[in-house]
C-alpha cells in the first residue's frame, strides 16, 4: 500500500532527472560543487556538507582538536560556491513555474546562512581552544546537547528533500521552535549561574554566541520546512 504521507515533490519540477537512491548520502559531503547539480541534487550536497561541518565542529569542542576544526573551512568555502551557482539556476529556469521558483529561490541563501552560523561556532570553539577558555559542566551539557539537537535538525529536513513528507515537515518545525526556545532557557539559566558566580565570565561571551548561532540555525531551517510544507499544499490543491 501507498505511504499516505508520501505527497507531491515539487523539487521534481525543477530537476526531475534526479535518482535519490542513486545517491550516496553518506558521501556527498565529499562530492565538489558543480554548477550541473539540479536544486534537490544541490541542495543535498549543501546540506550534507553542512552536517559534516557541525558534526566537526562538535567533536573539535569536544576534543579540543584544531586538526578537525580545520577541516571545516573548504566545506565553508564549498557552500558559499554552490549557493551562487543554485541561486543562479533558479533565476535563469524558464521552463519552471513562476510559483515553484519564487518558493525556493531563497532556499539555497538559507543554506549559506546555515552555513554563516556554523562558521561562527567554528570561530568560538578556535578561540575557546588558543586561549584556553573553560566552560562549567552545565554548560558543557548544553552544548553537547545543542550540537546533536542541531545534527538531527539538519539530517531530517535533508530526508524531507530526499521523500518530501508532510509529518516529518512538521516534526521539523516542531524541533526547529523547540530548540530555538530551549536556546532561550539556558540563556537565562546562565545569566543565573554567572550572577552566582558558578561560571566563569570570560566563557560568556563563547557560550552566549554559540547558543544565538545554533537559534538562527533553527530558524533558517524552520523557514525552509514551512515553505516548502506550502509548495506542497499548493500543489495538492491545484
Amino acid at each position: 500500500m501507498k505511504d499516505k504521507r508520501i505527497v507531491v515533490n515539487p523539487f521534481r519540477m525543477m530537476s526531475p532527472k534526479l535518482d535519490s537512491e542513486a545517491l550516496k548520502i553518506e558521501e556527498l559531503h565529499e562530492r565538489p560543487v558543480s554548477e550541473s547539480f539540479g536544486l534537490d541534487e544541490g541542495l543535498l550536497v549543501m546540506l550534507s556538507k553542512l552536517l559534516e561541518m557541525n558534526r566537526l565542529i562538535h567533536q573539535g569542542f569536544v576534543k579540543d582538536c584544531p586538526e578537525e576544526l580545520n577541516a571545516c573551512d573548504k566545506l565553508a568555502s564549498e557552500v558559499h560556491q554552490q549557493e551562487k551557482m543554485l541561486t543562479n539556476n533558479i533565476a535563469c529556469s524558464i521552463s519552471v513555474p513562476k510559483e515553484i521558483c519564487r518558493g525556493f529561490i531563497l532556499f539555497p541563501g538559507h543554506m549559506e546562512r546555515v552555513g554563516d552560523y556554523l562558521e561562527s561556532l567554528l570561530t568560538c570553539c578556535r578561540i575557546r581552544c588558543h586561549e584556553g577558555i573553560t566552560f562549567d559542566d552545565r554548560a558543557n551539557d548544553e552544548v553537547n546537547e545543542m550540537f546533536g539537537l542541531t545534527q538531527d535538525l539538519l539530517t531530517n529536513f535533508r530526508d524531507c528533500i530526499i521523500t518530501p513528507n508532510k509529518y516529518l515537515l512538521e516534526h521539523v518545525i516542531k524541533s526547529a521552535t523547540a530548540l530555538d526556545e530551549k536556546g532561550q532557557e539556558w540563556q537565562l539559566a546562565h545569566v543565573d549561574r554567572l550572577l552566582a558566580g558558578d561560571t566563569a565570565p570570560k566563557a560568556s561571551s563563547l557560550y552566549l554566541d554559540m547558543l544565538e548561532s545554533t537559534q538562527s540555525v533553527s530558524r533558517h531551517v524552520k523557514e525552509m520546512a514551512q515553505k516548502l510544507l506550502e509548495l506542497i499544499a499548493g500543489l495538492e490543491a491545484a
